[in-house]
């Protein structure tokens, strides 16, 4: 009788992931002590709210793509009515004040140095440009109730979430209204105080599945719902499906594959989506180590390598997206000569290249078994049949999986996930 058990013997993860050290010098969070060195020992970081990050075509060299991972960050501070934002790797900046923006939240940008603003107390998005380091007002778009949320697509439509109107907005880039859309109330397919939106469409060169949706956060901050470009209702998530006591979704992103994910005050976490609203895992904890987060609120995807951005009550975070995985379990847990071979289950939280292999107690080959397929996230079931290279079954004595996950998008590709001693077999 070949006797079998899984064991899950440690979890590093990275799902969101710190850069390597060698990219960042090990400096990948702002916390309130760093701000304050670039910007005085008195500023006052307070209320934190959009974020977004953008390859200006100003501060690129042409000649090479070693630069192409050198963003400029627009972050939105907004209990002093502030702008921050980065010259290069050199200077931390400030734009206006809380006489010319009340209460402002979502913040989007485009290549070309144009910044949209959207400025909830004062009723009207406010465009900006960024020339030679400097930041200047160049026009605004009133808006019926106060705007939360902010977005351009690759053709440079803005869209923006009214909350009192219970609306989104989507305007030309020459600002004219081209689509309103939204059926006021709390039921499925309705909206009600939208708050933060992001926009994906088939024309943007870094979205590989050439998806073409909208994702608007609202309800309180406790429902995920997707509309098509044209606002077509096609889907909602609610707080209550994730098993969470209470929740506070603030901001959303997508990345290069249209997974969606969204920020979490109250659980200090964020929620991961697949592209069709299908949950993936929520990561994240309280604290300020590796993989925690002090209320997150704004969050932007730098979707050609993969560079997240969040900002948190304290200051803010810079991550890498990757591929994580965790081992479910095998299926039966015993098998013999008579019925042999198991099911492994493994959990993927991104689209990635899975490796598999059978190893002794020694450490020995003993099946090669899976060798570079595409997985999508979720559930992937492997069948053993106990057999070895040579299709003879395996004799009694423990076995191993040796599990290896290779990421696709960004510079997550440089980052596998091994779990190489995620699951060992034991024959008797």
């Amino acid at each position: 009788m070949l006797g079998l058990f899984c064991l899950l013997i440690s979890y590093d993860p990275q799902t969101l992931t710190a850069p390597p050290f060698k990219h960042t010098l090990g400096f990948h969070r702002a916390s309130r002590y760093y701000l304050q060195l670039f910007l005085g020992p008195t500023y006052d970081y307070d209320d934190p709210q959009g974020v977004v990050a953008v390859k200006l075509k100003e501060l690129d060299d042409p000649k090479t793509r070693r630069d192409d991972d050198e963003l400029t960050i627009f972050a939105v501070n907004s209990g002093v009515g502030h702008i921050l934002y980065n010259t290069g790797l050199s200077a931390v900046k400030v734009y206006g004040d809380d006489r010319v923006f009340a209460d402002p939240k979502g913040i989007a940008a485009n290549d070309d140095g144009l910044v949209v603003l959207a400025d909830y107390g004062n009723h009207r998005i406010v465009k900006l440009q960024y020339r030679d380091g400097d930041l200047e007002q160049i026009g605004e778009i009133p808006v019926p109730g106060r705007p939360f949320g902010v977005c351009l697509d690759s053709e440079n439509n803005l869209y923006v979430t009214d909350f009192d109107s219970s609306k989104v907005y989507i305007f030309s880039p020459a600002d004219s209204l081209t689509l309103s859309f939204g059926i006021p109330g709390r039921a499925y397919g309705e909206i009600h105080q939208p708050m933060g939106i992001a926009v994906i469409d088939a024309g943007d060169p870094n979205n590989l599945h050439r998806d073409d949706f909208i994702v608007v956060i609202d309800n309180y901050g406790t429902r995920v719902s997707k509309f098509t470009r044209q606002g077509r209702f096609l889907g909602s998530v609610y707080d209550f499906e994730l098993g969470l006591a209470d929740v506070f979704m603030h901001y959303v992103a997508l990345d290069s594959y249209g997974s969606i994910y969204v920020t979490d005050e109250v659980n200090d976490q964020i929620h991961k989506f697949d592209n069709d609203l299908k949950y993936i895992i929520s990561v994240g904890r309280t604290g300020t180590g590796k993989g925690e987060f002090i209320s997150p609120r704004g969050i932007t995807i730098w979707r050609k390598y993969g560079q997240v951005f969040v900002s948190e009550k304290q200051g803010g975070q810079y991550l890498w997206l990757a591929v994580d995985g965790f081992v479910v379990g095998c299926f039966p847990e015993r098998f013999s000569a008579i019925r042999p071979g198991t099911t492994l289950a493994i959990y993927l939280t991104d689209e990635a290249r899975v490796f598999i292999t059978v190893v002794d107690q020694q450490g020995k080959k003993i099946r090669d078994f899976i060798e570079g397929i595409r997985r999508l996230p979720g559930e992937y079931l492997v069948v053993w049949d106990g057999l070895d290279n040579e299709n003879r079954l395996v004799p009694p004595g423990e076995y191993m999986f040796q599990i290896r996950l290779q990421g696709l998008q960004g510079h997550g590709r440089r980052i596998n996930k091994t779990m190489q001693a995620g699951v060992k077999c034991v024959a008797s």
